[in-house]
């Protein structure tokens, strides 16, 4: 098929109009999402995030998480999806970009409630800087998982716990929660 130039030039005014229309629905949509109000905190949020930090005895831990968290979100939206840690870095950079904030204090002690009551590690996969902090033990017991698991799987937590070094309140604790997998 031949196009004679007053036929392309309409195709090209179409597509224009085309690639208008959804820049247009974008920027309303993004302008929706950016004004639309924020699900605020439920009555009982802070006591549901500080019943879910079995793993974590710091108070000021659970406030940060409220603090920052809940301005937006009910807390059920994040207690109830754990993820593995560059999952929740993906999250933590999404809410930063949408305009999250929280002082320096507050972002350390969500990191820290994070790893240790919502992060899901598989011990013969995770990377080193996950094992530690979702374990809750120190570079020496994650280097020797390293080492062990390169000669040979976990196969599961009473494998693990035969590693120096393991906390087994803390492994029934992941246990019950299902953080842990092999």
């Amino acid at each position: 098929m031949i196009c004679t130039n007053g036929a392309f030039a309409r195709q090209r005014r179409f597509c224009r109009a085309v690639v208008m229309m959804g820049a247009s629905l974008a920027a309303i949509s993004a302008l929706v999402v950016l004004t639309a109000p924020p699900v605020q905190a439920l009555p009982g949020d802070l006591e549901a995030i500080t019943k879910a930090s079995d793993l974590d005895s710091d108070p000021q831990d659970f406030r940060a998480i409220a603090e920052v968290c809940t301005r937006c979100h009910a807390a059920s939206q994040f207690l109830t999806t754990p993820r593995s840690g560059n999952r929740w870095q993906q999250v933590y950079d999404e809410m930063s970009a949408l305009g999250a904030i929280g002082t320096d204090d507050q972002l350390d002690r969500l990191v820290v409630y994070i790893q240790k009551n919502l992060t899901i590690i598989n011990v013969n996969t995770s990377p080193e800087y996950e094992l530690g902090p979702t374990l809750q033990v120190d570079d020496s017991v994650v280097a020797e998982i390293v080492t062990r698991r390169t000669q040979r799987h976990f196969v599961g937590m009473d494998d693990l716990g035969k590693v120096p070094g393991i906390d087994r309140s803390v492994l029934e604790k992941l246990s019950a929660k299902n953080r842990v997998q092999f």
